[in-house]
């Protein structure tokens, strides 16, 4: 049975899934760094070296989008794993009981 929204209004909000965990953590992390490393001028303000004659500051800013899709996928993987943990756990759990 699903929880309806009244019944996580009288629970507190008491979802395991909704805690903080190290996985989570981690994608926080992986998803800051695909956004603020490509924010750091300092990275990219230059010309040299070249890569099929486009300068430095355009492929550097390509390899990035990337780096940034490889991370998100890399993220959702993650949250999926999980989750499927959970639910695995959480059926296991209320497997005995009679209803």
């Amino acid at each position: 049975m699903t929880q309806q929204p009244h019944d996580r209004a009288r629970t507190g909000g008491s979802d395991p899934r909704w805690r903080l965990s190290p996985t989570k953590i981690v994608v926080a992390v992986l998803l800051l760094i695909g956004i603020v490393v490509p924010l750091l001028v300092g990275t990219y303000a230059r010309v040299e070296p070249r890569f099929l004659g486009f300068p430095f500051f355009y492929w550097y800013q390509l390899l990035w989008v990337f780096i940034a899709a490889g991370l998100c996928g890399l993220s959702y993987v993650l949250l999926k794993r999980e989750r499927a943990t959970f639910e695995r756990q959480h059926r296991s759990t209320t497997s005995g009981d009679a209803r």
